[in-house]
C-alpha cells in the first residue's frame, strides 16, 4: 500500500510537471520554446549541470547552443527530449541525481548529426600545428614553448589517412568497462566487408564472439574527443593559459608556484579556495615587500584571475574536479590512444601477434636529434 501511494504521488508529480510545461508553451509560445533550448535554461535552471555549464562558457564551443549538440532538429525529437527530461526534473527537485553526472552519456545524439553539421573529417586533409606554452614553478616562472604538429589527415572512406582515418574507416570496438577505457577487441572493416580483428591477449578470456556481437560500438568522434565542450582543465593548465595571455603578470616572482599551492589539490569548498588565494598577497608583503609596494594593483589583478580559475575548477557539491571526467584526446591525461595502440595485437593472418603501432610518428612529426 505504501509503495502504491508513493508510485501514485510520483505519477501525479510527473503529470503536474508535464502540465506546467504544456501550460507554459500555451502561454509563452515560441519565446518559451527558445528559452528551453538555451544554455541559460540548461545550465541555470538545472543546478546539477553547474560544473558543465561553467566550463562550457570558456570552451571552444561556447557559441554553440546545448540543443545543437544534444537534441536532433525537429518537433518530434524536441518533444521526446522533454519527455525524457521529466524523470531528470524529478531527480533535480528531490536531489536524488548522481554526483557527479555519469559519463559517457549513453543516449547521446549521434555524432554524425551533432558534430558532422560543422566538422567534416573527410574534408579535413593535412596537418595542424599547435603552439603550447607552459611555465615552471621557479622564481622567474620560466617559460617553455614547444610546437606540436599533428597528422590530422582525413579523407573519404578507403583513402583516409592519419588520425582521422579512424573516422573514414569502419572501426568497431568492444569496451570492457562503463567508462570505455578498457578495450578488449577491435574490428576494422574494409571496403569489401572483410574484418581485421585485434585483441588484448591479457583480457581475451573475459569476452567471446557473442559478447562482441552484442556490445561492440562503432568508433565515432566522441570516443577520442570525449570532452568537446565541457572541458575540465586542471589549475596548472588554467594558470599557464592566464600567464600566456597576460591575465597574470609573469614577472611576479613565484606566481605560478603560489597559484598552484593555493589551488592544487582542489579545496573542499569555494570559500576556502578563495581564502587560499588571498594568502598569496601576504606572501608578497612578507617575501617581496618592495614589489608589493610598487605593484600592488598588478598583484590584485593576478589574484582576481586566480579566483576566476577557482570558479572554473572547484565544484565540491557535484564532486567534480579536473580528474573526474576522462578526456581521451591524446594520451597525456588519460590512456587515450594507448587504449588500442601498443596494447592490442592482430588476431589472425600474416600479422598475427603483431601489436598495433604506437610509435610517435604515427600521429606526430618529430624533430631529428
Amino acid at each position: 500500500m505504501v509503495e502504491d501511494r508513493r508510485r501514485r504521488r510520483k505519477v501525479v508529480f510527473i503529470a503536474g510537471i508535464a502540465g506546467l510545461v504544456v501550460a507554459a508553451l500555451a502561454v509563452g509560445g515560441m519565446d518559451f520554446l527558445e528559452y528551453m533550448e538555451s544554455p541559460s535554461f540548461c545550465g541555470g535552471v538545472c543546478h546539477t549541470m553547474k560544473p558543465e555549464f561553467t566550463v562550457y562558457k570558456v570552451s571552444p564551443h561556447s557559441s554553440v547552443g546545448c540543443a545543437d549538440c544534444h537534441i536532433s532538429p525537429g518537433v518530434v525529437p524536441f518533444a521526446i527530449s522533454k519527455l525524457k527530461a521529466l524523470p531528470e526534473a524529478v531527480r533535480n527537485v528531490a536531489k536524488t541525481y548522481d554526483r557527479p553526472i555519469e559519463t559517457p552519456v549513453n543516449n547521446a545524439r549521434p555524432t554524425e548529426e551533432a558534430c558532422g553539421r560543422c566538422h567534416q573529417p573527410e574534408r579535413t586533409i593535412g596537418d595542424i600545428a599547435r603552439v603550447h606554452t607552459s611555465y615552471a614553478t621557479d622564481e622567474r616562472n620560466t617559460e617553455k614553448v614547444d610546437t606540436r604538429v599533428f597528422k590530422v589527415g582525413g579523407g573519404e572512406p578507403g583513402v583516409a589517412q592519419d588520425i582521422h582515418w579512424h573516422i573514414g574507416a569502419d572501426v568497431w570496438y568492444l569496451p570492457l568497462d562503463e567508462k570505455r577505457q578498457e578495450i578488449g577487441w577491435v574490428g576494422v572493416e574494409d571496403i569489401n566487408g572483410e574484418l581485421r580483428e585485434y585483441i588484448d591477449l591479457d583480457k581475451a578470456a573475459g569476452f567471446d564472439s557473442q559478447r562482441i556481437e552484442d556490445e561492440k560500438r562503432l568508433l565515432d568522434c566522441v570516443d577520442c574527443h570525449s570532452r568537446p565542450a565541457h572541458i575540465f582543465r586542471s589549475p596548472d593548465e588554467f594558470i599557464d593559459i592566464a600567464l600566456a595571455q597576460g591575465k597574470i603578470d609573469k614577472t611576479l616572482p613565484f606566481i605560478k608556484r603560489e597559484g598552484l599551492n593555493a589551488l592544487d589539490p582542489p579545496n573542499p569548498s569555494l570559500a576556502q579556495a578563495m581564502a587560499e588565494v588571498e594568502v598569496i598577497k601576504e606572501f608578497y608583503k612578507t617575501s617581496y615587500p618592495e614589489i608589493y609596494d610598487e605593484q600592488e594593483p598588478v598583484i590584485d589583478e593576478a589574484l582576481e584571475e586566480l579566483k576566476e580559475i577557482v570558479r572554473l575548477t572547484v565544484f565540491p557539491y557535484m564532486k567534480v574536479t579536473s580528474e573526474t571526467h576522462i578526456d581521451n584526446l591524446g594520451h597525456q591525461e588519460s590512456p587515450g590512444c594507448f587504449r588500442c595502440h601498443g596494447t592490442l595485437v592482430a588476431a589472425a593472418g600474416d600479422q598475427a601477434g603483431k601489436v598495433i603501432d604506437a610509435g610517435c610518428n604515427k600521429c606526430h612529426y618529430l624533430k631529428s636529434p
